[in-house]
This record gives C-alpha cells, structure tokens and sequence, in this order.
C-alpha cells in the first residue's frame, strides 16, 4: 500500500452465505485505505488450495492491485515461501515508464525478494477476462506447483489458464500464512491518491492437506442386469495407494457394498449405479473418484435348463420332472400336458398316469420365477404314447 494505510473496516464479516468483502475506502478523496484478510493458522504447507472469488478483475482500476491468495512468512528469507495464486493487477498503468499495461493475472511465487521483479520470481500472467466470478486451484508439492484459474464457481467453468512451475526454487513450507488483499500501489504512473472505492468478495477457502495421489476415473466392466457382477476398476493410482470402495444406488451409497465387485440385486432394478474408489496413502491427500453411472438396471435372466421326464410309460406308473439347476433361489412351479393340453390338477414334480393317458404323449412345463428376474417357462421333450 503506497501509503502504508490500512483500514480493518475494510474487511468485512461473514455475510449470511459466508462470503467475505474486502475494501479499498478513499474517505477523503485523497487518502485510500487498503483491506488485508490473513489466516491466524500459520504452516499450512503441501495441499491443494482453492477459492472463489467475485469480482470482474478486468475493471479494476490501473492503481489497484488484488492480492488474491498468496502465502507468506515474513520470517522464511529470501523468499517469504509467498506463492501467488490470483494476483491481479495493471500495476499503475506503467505511464511512468513510457508503456501502457493493461490488467493481467499471475501464477507464481518468490524465490529471492531481494531482487526485482523478473529476477527473484517466477511468474506467468495471462490476460483477464470480464467473468464476474472465478474459482482458482493450486497444488502444492515438493519442486512443484499446479496452478488452475476456471471461469464460474467450481471447476467445471472454462479453464482460463493452467501453469506449472518446477524446480529447486519452488517455495519450502514454513510457518506461512494465507493472506487476501486489496491495496494500491504508487509505481507506473497512475494517481494512487484519488482512486475510486473498489471491493471484492471472498466467497470461499478450502485446503486439502497433503500431496495430491495420482487418482483415475474409476470404471465398471459388466452387464446392467440383476444378477450379473459389476467389476470396479480403479486404473493406476499413485504406488502404495490402499484402495478401498463404495457403491452407489441413485446417488445413495448401498449399505455394505465395499467390495470392488457388486453382485447386481433385485433392488438394484430400475436403478442406475455408480462406484467410488478412496485412495489412502500416508503423506498424501485423501482423494474419493467416482465412476460415470451404469445404464439402467435391467430384470436379470434366469439359468433355466430344459427339463426331463423320467418314469415308465404306462398307466399306474409315475412320472417324475427334472427341471435341472436353476438360478439359486428360483421358485419352480410345474404343469402337466397330455398331448399338448394342460390336464387340470396336475401341478405337482410328479404325475401318475391315468388310463385317460393311454395312447397319449406326454409332456410337463416347469415355470421359475425370482423377484428382479424375468419369469422364464420351459417344456420338456413330448414323450412316446403311454401304453
């Protein structure tokens, strides 16, 4: 701030969404104060950081700069281990250098802040755009930093820039603070001293601890259909990651489906599922994927052998049906034909032949059903005429 005034009012309470303001007031017209948010938590460390911020950066005023998410601990020299995820600025205008700079965005960090700008960082601006709100990702590593800026609120907004910068000079943790804010700077030529009141809004701040896993869309191999086994298969995570699973009716985890397979059930029909695999691993940040959904559960199909008949053919004797290995759990029902007409009654696995029989050919229907299973009829052979 060019003129070291800050103004604690200028930062705001949580709103009732908890979205936080911060401030520049110029309440003499000649006199700004600037706004500074900071985290009282110090050494946060790898992870991956994030915030959504609303305000249209590509208005802010030459003078202005947004300090948006940036760590820093004024004890760790030469560099303040200061990232900078979303600063934000025209830095004056750059007049008073004979150049005009328009508002860019920058992806970076300090390694030496004895030196200037260009010497002792490692930056990459990009230009702004007039989206009304962004959301901004960071990941940091050991000798590595991701940064993301996404148009919207979330990340499934247009990417807008992604850097990566590696090396020996990536900031070590320390004791860093996160700090946000909104100040003005006296360099390039702009009028520091009559700028306009500006604000910005927080809407959020999450960090993940730890170093991010290596984490694939989990898919499914199978068939959609009550009975059949759906397979997981999680891809290639990170080395020495433990695995473990949940499925998914509708949106609603199935109690004890853990498994990496999932045996399709009557109460699965109807329903579309999905999987997610939790990667564990010690260092590293817990990360949850979740596959894409299954087709709509289908009713399932019956193993339903044909049966067959055995006995002696001949009036008085018996005659049994075998129906074969069915599905477990399926119910069997049977029907007797005579000549191809259901006789009336006989419903039973067994039938004694009747002198009505002589001469006729023999026939039995075994029908299974099973709740989540398409009801499935089968006829044995037509026997030779009973004598």
């Amino acid at each position: 701030m060019y003129n070291a005034s800050w103004d604690a009012n200028n930062v705001s309470n949580p709103d009732a969404n908890g979205y936080v303001k911060l401030s520049i007031s110029n309440p003499t017209g000649s006199a700004p104060k600037g706004a500074e948010f900071q985290s009282t938590r110090e050494g946060f460390g790898y992870g991956t950081y994030s915030t959504t911020v609303e305000k249209d950066v590509s208005a802010l005023q030459k003078e202005v700069v947004w300090g948006c998410l940036f760590t820093y601990d004024p004890a760790a020299e030469p560099g303040y281990t200061e990232i900078d995820l979303c600063e934000a600025s025209a830095w004056g205008g750059g007049a008073a250098y004979g150049e005009d700079w328009p508002v860019t965005q920058g992806h970076g960090y300090w390694f030496d802040a004895t030196k200037p700008p260009g010497e002792g960082n490692n930056t990459v601006t990009f230009d702004v755009t007039n989206a009304p709100i962004l959301t901004h990702r960071m990941v940091w590593e050991p000798g590595k930093l991701t940064f993301e800026t996404f148009a919207g609120e979330g990340y499934s907004g247009t990417l807008l820039k992604k850097t990566i910068l590696q090396g020996s000079t990536v900031p070590l943790p320390a004791n860093e603070q996160i700090h946000f804010n909104l100040w003005v700077t006296g360099g390039g030529g702009g009028d520091a001293a009559h700028v306009a009141p500006e604000t910005v809004t927080i809407r959020d701040f999450s960090f993940v601890p730890g170093i991010p896993l290596t984490a694939p869309t989990p898919t499914m191999t199978g068939t959609a259909a009550v009975g059949s086994t759906l397979l997981a298969n999680p891809g290639t995570w990170t080395t020495g990651t433990a695995l473990t699973y949940q499925w998914y009716r509708n949106g609603s985890a199935i109690s004890g489906a853990t498994a990496a397979t999932r045996v399709l059930a009557a109460a699965d029909q109807g329903a579309k599922l999905t999987v997610r695999v939790t990667g564990t691993k010690t260092g590293y940040a817990t990360t949850t994927k979740e596959s894409a959904q299954t087709a709509t559960v289908i009713a399932g199909t019956l193993v339903a052998p044909t049966p067959t008949i055995s006995g002696t053919l001949s009036v008085g004797s018996t005659l049994t049906a075998n129906p074969g290995t069915w599905t477990s759990g399926t119910t069997l029902t049977y029907q007797w034909y005579r000549s191809g007409v259901a006789i009336t009654g006989a419903t039973a696995k067994t039938y004694t032949l009747v002198s009505a029989d002589q001469a006729d050919t023999m026939r039995v229907r075994v029908t299974g059903t099973k709740t989540g299973y398409t009801t499935v009829a089968k006829f044995s052979a037509v026997s030779a005429p009973v004598t």
